[in-house]
């Protein structure tokens, strides 16, 4: 490609034509089928099209006509990383460097690579260089966003979508990301709201920008509003994953069974991958063959599989045969308490020959997939005690070990709960929180894992009787044994609640000002799980109310 026709392409790409810059390259390309420049101009066009293979196959060419193409290098290493290709993205952008070291776009593809590895330190460091070199970017103070948000920096990451809003107020990138901040970490809603507002007004046909601006609502509690939103996004563009998605989970917050569930199906799409596992069965639609031989496999974590196993009796009273794939530290607690499920306790994707002894299975259904044909609505949900059955010799061996407390009741405890990605922030407390807790006549056991060593050594100097088995927290058998041999359990939302809920076990739930869907909206109970009492944030951030709730409830129990 002459240079007059590189710089044309080149312009039409910057001005948004990726369309007319692949046409501009591609018409070079059939007269000159070794122009380097060309393929790398019609690979960065493919890119910003969203056709990744493609553009990776024109980089490629270029690399192999031009081995010193930076620009080329970069490319395939961003179309590797987009391809999820990790080593090979790190070989460009290495080789690039060792061409340009001092190139802001080498030094970028090296911060994304980076971050997507969650190195963001090194992500963090790269992106700062570049700034250094290229000065006021937009795009990099946002790349830069990013790896401070994921390094938990948000401070910083807020700080660094400011600067690039202050130099590009329409960033779709920034304006969105510093409002996903707003809404989940700094909890700052109406803030939230309005960057939303301002992504869907520049770029109306942005998904993030419009499947967020109703997610902003319902974090205030306007999910009829957002649901007409979903309505309305979902009448134009019905093949937007996302918007049905959201609306699925808003109507689940609603009790909308019988609306929510079948768009709760999407879960396995989201994100542009089919995650959804093939044991070579067609998928159970509720009802055919009668009487079918059935498949259920193990999705989510172990929670969601706690909670979706309450659909497992009725399950197998309504089919001809169950086997059931779970987690193998659910196995034989599952066993004991389905016995007429066959049960399999096998590491996700890993080896399969266990499946061959099972012959005649007519069909395969995700265990999250049962609610829609078993639970569509509040009735189809039973008012058990529980339908998890621990190791009876376990708990025999905990109600010995815990006896000798005279007249106190013993509590278990757990503080945190979730992931940063799963808003641990919000729903998860400082052991110290619960020192309005202590007193005569009760003593707690620590239900939390991971290292707690020094928080309750302090709980214990400030007065608060607590017992600590940590061995006991890793293997979920012994800790539904010792669920089961308390009086009650107080818990932030996590697996101990599940555990707790599916024992029968009577657990006060301590819950985040908007929970996880499965909690609802409002109310001191639950559908899955009826020995829970629900105790709701009255204001995000703020347990001092629940906590008051909690002790003035214990008291009362405590004194009976």
């Amino acid at each position: 490609m002459k240079p007059p026709e590189l710089q044309r392409a080149l312009e039409m790409l910057a001005g948004g034509d990726a369309a007319g810059a692949a046409a501009a390259c591609a018409a070079v390309l059939q007269s000159q089928p070794d122009n380097a420049a060309a393929h790398c101009g019609l690979g960065a066009a493919r890119r910003v099209q969203q056709k990744i293979s493609e553009a990776a196959k024109h980089f490629r060419y270029a690399v192999d006509l031009a081995p010193d193409c930076v620009d080329a290098l970069v490319g395939q290493g961003e179309c590797c990383l987009d391809l999820g290709e990790l080593d090979d993205a790190r070989d460009c952008f290495e080789l690039a460097r060792a061409h340009a070291p001092e190139s802001v776009a080498v030094l970028c593809g090296l911060g994304r690579w980076f971050r997507v590895t969650g190195d963001f330190s090194a992500a963090v460091q790269a992106f700062r260089h570049a700034l250094d070199l290229s000065g006021p970017d937009a795009d990099i103070y946002f790349e830069l966003g990013l790896a401070l948000n994921g390094a938990e920096d948000t401070a910083g990451a807020v700080d660094a979508y400011e600067h690039a809003l202050a130099i590009a107020p329409r960033h779709l990138g920034a304006l969105v990301n510093l409002g996903l901040v707003c809404l989940t970490q700094s909890v700052d809603h109406a803030r939230a709201q309005q960057l939303f507002e301002a992504a869907r007004t520049f770029h109306p046909d942005a998904v993030a920008a419009q499947a967020n601006y109703g997610l902003a609502l319902q974090e205030q509690g306007h999910f009829e509003q957002a649901i007409a939103h979903y309505d309305a996004l979902i009448a134009r563009q019905a093949d937007v994953i996302e918007y049905r998605w959201n609306r699925a989970l808003a109507c689940l917050y609603l009790g909308d069974y019988g609306n929510g569930w079948p768009d709760y199906e999407l879960r396995h799409v989201r994100g542009g991958r089919d995650v959804r596992r093939d044991f070579g069965l067609p998928e159970w639609n509720g009802r055919n063959p009668a009487q079918p031989q059935l498949l259920v496999y193990a999705e989510q974590g172990v929670g969601d599989e706690i909670m979706f196993a309450s659909c497992l009796p009725q399950l197998a009273a309504g089919a001809g045969g169950v086997v059931l794939e779970c987690d193998p530290r659910l196995a034989g607690l599952f066993a004991r308490s389905f016995p007429g499920i066959r049960v399999h306790g096998v590491v996700r994707d890993g080896n399969r020959d266990w499946l061959r002894q099972h012959h005649a299975l007519d069909a395969q259904v995700a265990i999250g997939s049962l609610p829609r044909w078993l639970r569509k609505s509040a009735a189809d949900f039973p008012a058990s005690a529980g339908y998890l059955m621990p190791d009876a010799a376990r708990v025999a061996a905990w109600q010995q070990r815990l006896a000798g407390g005279g007249s106190a009741v013993t509590i278990g405890l757990s503080w945190r709960g979730g992931t940063r990605k799963t808003r641990a922030g919000l729903r998860s407390l400082e052991l110290a929180d619960f020192l309005p807790l202590a007193g005569s006549r009760r003593r707690y056991v620590c239900l939390q894992r991971g290292d707690c060593n020094a928080e309750i050594k302090a709980a214990r100097n400030a007065g608060m009787e607590i017992l600590h088995w940590p061995e006991a927290l890793d293997d979920l058998e012994e800790t539904a044994a010792l669920i089961a041999a308390l009086d009650r359990v107080i818990s932030v939302d996590n697996t101990v609640v599940h555990l707790a809920g599916a024992l029968g076990k009577p657990c006060w739930t301590l819950l985040a000002s908007m929970p996880d869907w499965r909690y609802g909206l409002e109310g001191a109970s639950m559908p899955w799980y009826p020995s829970l009492h629900l105790f709701r944030q009255p204001r995000s951030r703020d347990w001092s109310p629940v906590i008051a709730a909690v002790a003035g409830e214990l008291a009362a129990f405590a004194a009976s």
